[in-house]
């Protein structure tokens, strides 16, 4: 039996069993493209990832490359348990790793997926439990059905499309069978930009939380995560999306030091709204005007 799971924290607490690998790598947030190869994908996703995150390329494109080889030296003769939860972060690594299972010809795929714990309030994911609450989980896990693999299949074809519309008819025709599939997916789209202010709903919160006062990076990362149960947001991610709000000669908040990245993981930045941010908010201004933008949502590559 082989357990993959999302993060370290989870890999630690089942290090005794069988066979277990943690899959490292940020789904939600970087380049993808449906016509390129896996060294293509890689190569963009680490360029990417190197300018908005400090993450070496060359450190990036090796994980990417050991993981996936890794995938391809298993025998698809042994069952694979996914360990993911509900969040937004979770479900996109796990639709990944269900294409990529199914294409290597795995047939006994099993799932320990879960929304909440008895007891644990909030619940944030799997990382909050004892050793002893996950293994206590391993009885529960279901096996992923031939339509729950197609589920996963379509909606990472419409993950990767440039056309946004995809993604939104697959929430809305698609039958759903994995359970926390679709309101991740919802979550995702809300990470598109606003036609009028051109935020979306993390950069608007995060702003209108900045102008009732500064707060330092730790305390603003905490207010926008409990906001956003569902997300999954990670602390480089969110930093990369302030650092993209102070770019340029009209920046919509300031910081008076660096936000963490993968050099300095560790930012005690303290972030301040300018006018123009505040003119944003209001929408007197639009964001696309004054910084424009350049990012990439799933296969939708935002650049004005």
């Amino acid at each position: 039996m082989i357990h993959i799971v999302n993060g370290d924290v989870v890999g630690d607490k089942l290090i005794n069993l069988e066979k277990v690998i943690v899959w490292r790598e940020m789904y939600d947030v970087g380049p993808f493209n449906l016509m390129w190869s896996n060294e293509e994908l890689y190569q963009n996703r680490a360029s990417f990832f190197e300018q908005k995150c400090k993450i070496p390329s060359s450190f990036f494109v090796k994980n990417c490359m050991d993981q996936y080889n890794l995938l391809k030296e298993l025998s698809n003769k042994e069952e694979v348990v996914l360990w993911f939860e509900h969040d937004r972060y979770d479900q996109i690594m796990m639709i990944y790793l269900l294409t990529e299972l199914s294409s290597l010809g795995f047939q006994d795929i099993s799932l320990v997926s879960i929304d909440r714990y008895p007891g644990i309030e909030p619940f944030h994911g799997l990382g909050q439990l004892t050793t002893n609450q996950l293994i206590d989980l391993l009885p529960q896990k279901k096996t992923v059905t031939t339509k729950q693999i197609e589920e996963a299949k379509s909606v990472w074809k419409a993950y990767q499309s440039n056309d946004p519309k995809d993604l939104k008819k697959w929430i809305q025709n698609q039958k759903h069978e994995l359970p926390f599939l679709k309101q991740a997916m919802i979550s995702h789209v809300s990470y598109f930009p606003s036609t009028e202010t051109g935020l979306n709903e993390v950069e608007h919160l995060a702003l209108s939380l900045i102008s009732d006062g500064k707060l330092q990076f730790n305390q603003l990362f905490n207010k926008v995560s409990s906001a956003r149960l569902n997300d999954g947001l990670s602390d480089f991610y969110f930093a990369s999306l302030l650092n993209e709000l102070m770019l340029g000669k009209y920046p919509l908040i300031t910081s008076d030091s660096n936000l963490p990245n993968f050099e300095h993981p560790v930012s005690t930045a303290t972030l301040e709204i300018t006018q123009n941010g505040l003119d944003v908010l209001k929408g007197k201004s639009s964001r696309f005007d004054l910084i424009g933008m350049d990012w990439w949502i799933g296969g939708v590559h935002i650049h004005r």
